[in-house]
């Protein structure tokens, strides 16, 4: 095979063995020779190692949007997007290797034992798993990720989702990481069927909370709203409104009335602890709308959802949509459009 590009400085010299690790317990397990049709998301297709083997086999505990899962091969096991899921996979790469092969962007990364990366259910995404390769992942739909991304930092979530790949997950959060999810996998497994829903939803918030602290931005940015006091209720109230009102046309003294103080004072209270004007947040609001609309299938044409959400010039809609997403509105919505 000719590689288009090559992004292979993450092998690992050493590989690391399968009994370093606690193996994962499951809610449903599925051994195939033919996982073609294993996942709607993604094609699989297996290939037999030199004994002439398929063995594939893949454990998954389901929690409430997200899932965690174990897979080990034998033979070789290729899987091609179908770019309908708009779903993140932070695989942990347990023993053997995998390369990732972005083919609209002509790159390449070769993922060894001891590392961990982010991959995306995009078109052109293909992973070839090498012979005698485990792995564990954990599945997170795209607009899943970004509100509880959101909700931590308490304000729109522009940043790229994309992560880094790690070196050496046994260090560092990524650690923390791929230890909630063997613990989270066995405990889950162990529940009573009453117990099984409660305990799903609490650990999904807690790994989701520990997925977002392996980005060091991500760190940077909680520690310094964390260092700031606590938001006062006016500036509380006022992005509450906001958000209730991001379809509607609202001025900054109603913004201020909702809240319960004036004009200025709120403007010098968005300006200490946000470090930008109400007005501002509220675009911001406002363009997270508008993206979560075109993901979902909802928005077909960009004057429309412009207007929508109180933009009134579409071209000024889309220089912001793009300064924040990296691609204009009418791009992404071809993207999903295609991906459907």
């Amino acid at each position: 095979m000719r590689y288009l590009g090559f992004l292979g400085e993450y092998m690992y010299k050493n590989p690391m063995e399968r009994s370093e690790y606690r193996s994962l317990s499951s809610s449903s397990d599925d051994t195939s020779s033919n996982v073609e049709k294993m996942d709607e998301n993604w094609r699989w297709s297996s290939f037999p190692d030199e004994q002439g083997r398929y063995g594939f086999k893949r454990q998954v505990c389901t929690l409430q949007q997200t899932s965690i899962v174990y897979g080990e091969t034998s033979g070789r096991l290729e899987v091609a997007s179908n770019g309908i899921g708009a779903t993140l996979s932070f695989v942990f790469m347990l023993k053997g290797a995998v390369d990732l092969i972005d083919t609209k962007n002509r790159k390449i990364q070769n993922i060894a034992a001891g590392s961990a990366t982010s991959v995306f259910d995009r078109p052109g995404v293909k992973a070839k798993l090498y012979s005698g390769s485990s792995w564990v992942s954990y599945l997170v739909p795209v607009p899943t990720l970004r509100e509880h991304f959101e909700r931590l930092m308490r304000r729109p979530y522009f940043q790229e989702l994309a992560f880094s790949p790690l070196h050496d997950f046994r260090t560092g959060s990524a650690s923390a990481l791929y230890q909630t999810l063997c613990y989270v996998s066995e405990d889950i497994a162990a529940a009573t069927n009453s117990g099984r829903d409660v305990l799903a939803g609490v650990y999904e918030r807690l790994l989701l909370a520990k997925l977002f602290m392996t980005k060091p931005d991500n760190v940077n940015a909680l520690s310094n709203q964390s260092s700031r006091r606590i938001s006062p209720r006016y500036l509380q109230s006022a992005e509450a409104f906001m958000r209730e009102n991001i379809h509607n046309s609202i001025t900054l003294d109603e913004i201020a009335a909702a809240a319960g103080c004036s004009s200025r004072a709120l403007q010098r209270m968005f300006k200490e602890y946000r470090d930008t004007s109400p007005m501002h947040i509220l675009c911001e609001y406002r363009l997270s709308a508008a993206h979560d609309a075109i993901v979902s299938g909802s928005a077909r044409n960009v004057t429309d959802l412009a207007m929508h959400l109180q933009f009134s010039n579409p071209g000024r809609f889309s220089s912001l949509y793009r300064n924040a997403y990296g691609m204009s509105p009418s791009a992404m919505m071809r993207f999903h459009e295609k991906s459907a």
